[in-house]
């Protein structure tokens, strides 16, 4: 099974933000991994776990997104993709940008987040599933593998939708998925040594596994 887990690095929510010219300042605050996006990658290691494959995770962002990248793979992730940008783009350029980079891979299931904790928006993902042409289901309370079928339970508004779909399908992951686990300490040993190889189709391209 091989599934793509998107990725955004955002300010811890416990951060006080101070907005100078409309723009967050950055000095002195801790970024993480966008807490929705953690029931993402959780939920892709446990697939892995139980039926096999690689997990490969991917974001686009600044130089300093590499730490979020690397405690994914500290989680269990097997391989990253950094897309280095400093500029901001909207949610069309950026579904833009990650699908030019994934569309030649295969991946039978794509995760990402419900929605970025920075923005709200929640449009990114599926407009990568858009763009790539495969179905998209969102705000997932539970995720089941059957085959290459997947039984998705979805949040709405209070209430469970069943979704039936088959592969491959990109997911949003919702709060109640999962648990996500904390990077081991073998794990960030790891996560420490990979660096960044060389590929020009993918800004930064993808840490070795």
């Amino acid at each position: 099974m091989n599934v793509l887990v998107l990725m955004k690095q955002t300010f811890d929510t416990e951060e006080k933000i101070a907005i100078q010219g409309g723009r967050i300042v950055e000095d002195g605050v801790n970024f993480v991994i966008n807490p929705y996006d953690e029931y993402a990658v959780e939920e892709a290691i446990r697939i892995k776990e139980n039926a096999g494959g690689e997990v490969t995770v991917l974001t686009v962002g600044p130089a300093r997104a590499e730490s979020a990248l690397r405690t994914a793979l500290a989680m269990g992730a097997d391989k990253a993709v950094h897309i280095e940008t400093d500029e901001s783009f909207d949610e069309y350029a950026t579904a833009k940008i990650i699908a030019a980079a994934v569309r030649s891979q295969s991946f039978d299931l794509i995760f990402a987040g419900n929605m970025a904790v920075d923005s709200g928006s929640g449009q990114v993902a599926i407009r990568v599933a858009e763009e790539l042409g495969i179905p998209h289901v969102a705000a997932a309370v539970k995720f089941t593998l059957e085959g290459r079928k997947a039984v998705v339970e979805r949040d709405v508004e209070g209430d469970i939708e069943v979704v039936e779909v088959g592969l491959p399908v990109l997911v949003t992951a919702q709060q109640g998925l999962n648990d996500p686990r904390y990077p081991s300490l073998p794990g960030i040993m790891k996560a420490k040594e990979k660096t960044a190889g060389d590929d020009p189709d993918r800004g930064s391209g993808p840490f070795p596994g």
